[in-house]
């Protein structure tokens, strides 16, 4: 089975801060369902204000968050591929000037995690606070003989704030023309963002 890293890294806007009035930031990167915690009418989003002239919005919005904000476009695609593994937290974005440039954009919350990542034949490094998570990579390698059925859109366990795409929903994603991601093959990836 081969995956893929899904990276939105783009020139586009940038979101430097969680939304206020929401769950604690670190929460967004554990696996686990936040809606119930979620205002019904969102949060909202800003620009950061270190990049004023990344105004250009994607569907995919780029972050130094290690979170996915993606438009409805992405969240109509996902969901009916894979509706189990992620929710969608609406959010509001405003640009630096603190007025609203959309109302349907979403924090892409993924709920699935998989342990797919061969450590052994892997060469990374362990972070030194979180034991469990790794901190740098060179080379990454998968685990093999991994099922079909699992979940198709998730977090690698060990690599936490990075989202796995299956060729199905990669194709999916690529098809629908979405703006502002790119795909990097997850066996043998160096780290880097090319």
């Amino acid at each position: 089975m081969s995956f893929s890293l899904l990276c939105d890294k783009n020139d586009g806007a940038l979101l430097d801060a969680y939304p206020e009035g929401g769950p604690a930031g670190w929460r967004y990167l554990v696996s686990q369902r936040l809606a119930s915690e979620f205002p019904s009418g969102g949060l909202t989003m800003g620009f950061s204000p270190n990049f004023p002239d990344r105004l250009k919005l994607y569907d995919f919005v780029d972050s130094i968050l290690e979170i996915r904000i993606v438009s409805e476009r992405v969240r109509r695609v996902i969901q009916e591929l894979t509706p189990n593994d992620v929710e969608f937290l609406p959010v509001t974005l405003v640009d630096h000037k603190k007025e609203i440039v959309a109302r349907d954009y979403f924090i892409m919350n993924i709920i699935a995690d998989w342990d797919v990542i061969d450590l052994e034949r892997s060469n990374v490094r362990m972070s030194h606070i979180l034991k469990d998570n790794i901190s740098r990579v060179w080379e990454l390698r998968l685990k093999e003989g991994l099922s079909a059925d699992g979940p198709k859109l998730f977090r690698p366990r060990h690599l936490r704030s990075y989202t796995m795409v299956d060729p199905i929903v990669q194709a999916a994603l690529t098809s629908a023309k979405l703006t502002g991601v790119k795909f990097l093959s997850a066996e043998g990836w160096d780290g880097k963002y090319r």
